[in-house]
């Protein structure tokens, strides 16, 4: 009768699931998920607002309602000025376009996609108040990337305020406004993970020194 031996015992262990084990135990597989993790950081990153690494036609819409705020309040000046108006009126658009020369063109144009200004009554001590506010979602580019909701607005003091979060996709919220949390997060599990894989080398020098010397004193 034959003796029925295991494959297994005439299969070499270098590949397969040794080869994740030798990975495991030498600790590359955290330098792996570091990397990963680093890389996926950086193109988190990327495209993040109107701040390093925004997109060209982002930074290019946000200066554009930044500047037709600093004209508004402007024209709102020269209209006081000149209408001999005092603390607390408050201008209509159409009572500020005389002032806003060729701003008004651009102004229009924000409406048009989708911006309304509220204007401010005249303050010496809120100064620069008027605000934009989208009434659409905008994105500057196709496919999966950030997007301003509709109901962010901006104003020269308050910078972005974005809406309230929607408890149904809160984290696709994080993502699109809080991106640099997320960066956050991402780099500290892969410092982390690095910080794992150095420690598991230094163990299995000493390890090796250890066993060397050992082997060389018996």
């Amino acid at each position: 009768m034959a003796l029925a031996v295991p494959l297994s015992r005439f299969t070499s262990r270098v590949g397969g699931d040794s080869a994740f084990y030798v990975m495991r135990k030498s600790g590359s597989a955290y330098l792996v998920t570091g990397v990963v993790l680093l890389l996926l950081a950086v193109i988190v990153f990327l495209p993040s607002g109107a701040g390093p690494g925004a997109l060209p036609r982002e930074m290019g819409f946000w200066g554009g309602l930044h500047n037709s705020l600093w004209n508004l309040d402007l024209a709102k000046m020269k209209w006081m000025e000149e209408k001999h108006k005092t603390e607390g009126d408050l201008p209509t658009m159409e009572d500020l376009a005389p002032y806003l020369g060729e701003w008004t063109n651009h102004i229009a144009q924000f409406i048009a996609w989708g911006v309304t200004y509220k204007i401010t009554p005249i303050s010496e001590m809120e100064s620069q108040s008027d605000v934009a506010t989208l009434t659409r979602d905008v994105r500057f580019q196709i496919g999966f990337c950030r997007y301003y909701r509709a109901g962010t607005s901006y104003s020269l003091h308050g910078g972005c305020v974005f809406p309230p979060y929607d408890t149904k996709s809160r984290f696709v919220a994080i993502y699109q406004n809080d991106r640099g949390l997320l960066v956050l997060l991402l780099l500290a599990l892969a410092v982390g993970n690095v910080l794992v894989f150095v420690i598991k080398k230094i163990q299995n020098f000493r390890q090796a020194s250890r066993d060397m010397h050992e082997h060389q004193n018996a």
